[in-house]
């Protein structure tokens, strides 16, 4: 029987350098996080961002790990640890809410994959963003070719940088018919982290240069964002 208790799982998503993905997904795994999957991406940072952070690829991986809520903070310190978050360009990490799961199995698998450790005292969390302002990912999706025009626009308005995922569209022959435009099937969708404050200003930037009306045909929502690592500069510009 299935029981009436508040749902305590988040989302977290790890972007970092193309093949450190894996590595990731090996640290959670040993700590007994089991759900992991990996998407292929690319970054938006500009070269001379690229040369000033000394990084010269901006392929990414981006792991999607569906967690205990209680196992975030340790999933989080080990990622920041042994991976060098508090170092720019090392890498991001933060989750997302879950509001619901498909299915009372899938959910005691998610819910219960690795055994509650100890309680923890609180240091490890001191560097971690979700005790302290609100952040926001925004998602602006695009027809393929139009990403960087869309980070050339929110860059302006408060956005550090974005990834770009490839992606397809679906029923398009519904959406042309609803819509009374040819509408591309090939599109990439852009994941902006940034501060709440900022986010509409950001997104209007986007709607402006990227909206239904323009040649990118695009559209653009937000998440709330909680815990956040990896995030050095935006944390220093926070904290000044």
């Amino acid at each position: 029987m299935e029981t009436n208790r508040p749902l305590h799982l988040k989302l977290l998503m790890t972007i970092v350098d193309r093949g450190k993905g894996q590595t990731a997904v090996n640290l959670l795994l040993a700590d007994g996080v089991l759900f992991h999957r990996i998407v292929l991406g690319r970054g938006t940072a500009k070269t001379e961002i690229l040369d000033l952070l000394g990084i010269g690829e901006t392929s990414k991986d981006i792991v999607l790990t569906v967690l205990p809520e209680w196992h975030v903070h340790r999933a989080l310190h080990k990622l920041k640890n042994t991976l060098q978050f508090d170092n720019p360009g090392h890498g991001i990490a933060f989750t997302i809410p879950i509001s619901s799961i498909g299915g009372r199995h899938a959910l005691a698998m998610l819910d219960a994959a690795a055994e509650p450790g100890p309680v923890s005292d609180g240091k490890e969390n001191q560097n971690m963003v979700g005790n302290a302002k609100p952040h926001e990912l925004i998602i602006a999706i695009v027809d393929s070719g139009h990403a960087d025009d869309v980070m050339d626009a929110a860059r302006p308005a408060g956005a550090r940088g974005g990834t770009v995922l490839h992606a397809r569209g679906a029923s398009v022959e519904e959406a042309e018919k609803f819509f009374g435009i040819t509408i591309q099937p090939e599109k990439e969708m852009l994941l902006i982290l940034t501060k709440h404050e900022d986010k509409r200003a950001i997104m209007e930037a986007v709607c402006q240069a990227a909206g239904r009306s323009t040649d990118a045909n695009g559209v653009v929502f937000s998440l709330p964002v909680e815990d956040v690592i990896g995030a050095a500069r935006l944390l220093r510009e926070e904290e000044a």
